[in-house]
């Protein structure tokens, strides 16, 4: 009967759903496995819009600085991580500041490098602006959603821009800026509008010579007895390197390459002139800056840090500063020279993009004001801004004034003084010095780019 032959077939579907319910539920368990499994690998703290929610954990970082204490510091830490937890509520972050002391700044370099070479440097530290290229593989590259290459260029000045950028990468945030300017004594210049009137090195030359004086009136023989300008020496001039590099960068001269070169040549007779031809100073006079303080010298080039270090000899001296002179056919700018430090991220911090964005935290104006303010509390001012747009709140100040207005034309080296960089500065400084004696400029620059030529790890050129 047809009844009876169909119900096996029934019983034989009943079985099939029996074998196949149970399979589909492991195939579901699997594919929520799967499921889970990669939703848990999954980095949620990326995903935009949410990514907040889902970043957790303790961060922990460790900030070497140099000149600030940690009662400077210390209050913008807290500042950011405030404001760092309203986004991220998930993370407990903590920034530790130290302001790290050595004998020489070559031993800080060397012992930073060294640290972090072998994974046990801070997180975040204060190096040179010349150190960047070397530092770079030790250096975690600037992520571009932190601060983009187009606005760091708005926002720092040019010689930041071209300290920071190895290859394609930017390496590093400034959160200062300094460089050369020329200081002036305004009692032995009384009656001289210095911006106006010393505008070119021959204005320059010619002011030093006029305010020099010698014993018995012989410019030939006669010792110095106050002298118009430090200039024209190596040992007893601060920061002589840098004046020197900015007479060759203003001709056209790259102080790493290109000493062998007519320019080159030219550069170091017109600054060695001041002390064999014009005798406005030699190497028998104090320190530059001692001079300076206690009225022996009328005009000095220095970093302006070094009004700090005027302003402690001599807290009643009355001096200002100007732009530092130029070439008579330069450009409208001119040529400038810029020194300074910077802040950079380690490549083994697992978190760096936290440290990037502290950094870029500390260069917006509010805290930029902030350091500035805390900085002068215990000096006369604080640094510099890095930042443009705050360099006209400081047009009338006496020594930042022209620092900041030629800042967008400054250019640097690595042939500075007190910048970790010591035997690219002293290679200069015995050219200087052999040339004061009876060695020829171009003899004498010959041999300093030898020196930095192995420095540098190039092999020597075939005469």
């Amino acid at each position: 009967m047809p009844l009876a032959e169909e119900a096996p077939a029934g019983n034989l579907i009943e079985k099939l759903r029996g074998l196949i319910r149970p399979l589909v539920i492991l195939m579901v368990v699997i594919i929520l496995g799967i499921a889970v499994a990669s939703f848990a690998s999954l980095d949620l703290s990326r995903l935009p819009l949410i990514g907040g929610l889902f970043q957790g954990g303790e961060v922990t970082l460790t900030y070497w600085g140099l000149w600030e204490s940690p009662d400077v510091i210390n209050p913008l830490i807290t500042s950011f991580i405030d404001e760092y937890k309203k986004e991220n509520p998930r993370v407990n972050l903590t920034i530790n500041y130290e302001k790290r002391s050595f004998g020489t700044l070559e031993q800080y370099k060397e012992t930073l490098l060294t640290r972090l070479q072998q994974g046990t440097g801070p997180d975040i530290f204060r190096l040179h602006n010349s150190w960047v290229g070397n530092f770079s593989t030790e250096i975690a590259p600037l992520p571009a959603d932190v601060l983009s290459e187009q606005d760091y260029a708005l926002r720092f000045y040019p010689a930041a821009l071209a300290a920071a950028k190895v290859g394609t990468e930017l390496y590093t945030i400034p959160l200062e800026y300094d460089g050369l300017v020329l200081f002036y004594n305004k009692a032995l210049l009384k009656g001289v509008a210095v911006p106006e009137k010393i505008k070119t090195w021959e204005d320059f030359r010619r002011e030093a010579v006029r305010l020099t004086t010698w014993k018995n009136n012989d410019a030939n023989k006669g010792a110095i007895l106050k002298s118009g300008a430090a200039f024209g020496t190596a040992n007893n001039i601060s920061h002589s390197a840098d004046i020197l590099s900015l007479l060759l960068a203003q001709s056209g001269v790259d102080s790493l390459t290109e000493l062998n070169t007519q320019a080159a040549a030219d550069a170091l007779t017109f600054y060695t002139n001041f002390s064999k031809v014009d005798r406005v100073w030699d190497e028998t006079l104090p320190f530059s800056i001692n001079a300076f303080a206690n009225g022996q010298v009328a005009m000095l080039i220095a970093p302006s840090w070094r009004a700090l270090d005027i302003a402690a000899l001599n807290p009643d001296l009355e001096f200002a500063a100007s732009a530092v002179p130029q070439l008579p056919a330069a450009t409208e700018g001119g040529v400038h020279w810029g020194t300074f430090w910077t802040e950079s991220v380690s490549a083994d911090t697992e978190r760096n993009e936290v440290a990037w964005a502290f950094l870029e935290y500390l260069t917006r104006e509010d805290q930029q004001r902030a350091l500035y303010a805390a900085e002068a509390q215990t000096r006369p001012f604080g640094e510099p801004y890095a930042v443009r747009s705050l360099a006209a709140s400081l047009a009338e100040h006496e020594i930042l004034g022209p620092l900041l207005e030629t800042a967008p034309e400054a250019v640097s080296a690595k042939t500075v003084d007190l910048s970790g960089n010591q035997t690219y500065a002293d290679a200069l400084h015995k050219a200087v010095s052999d040339v004061l004696g009876t060695v020829k400029s171009a003899d004498a620059l010959k041999t300093a780019q030898a020196t930095i030529d192995q420095l540098e790890g190039k092999a020597p050129s075939e005469e």
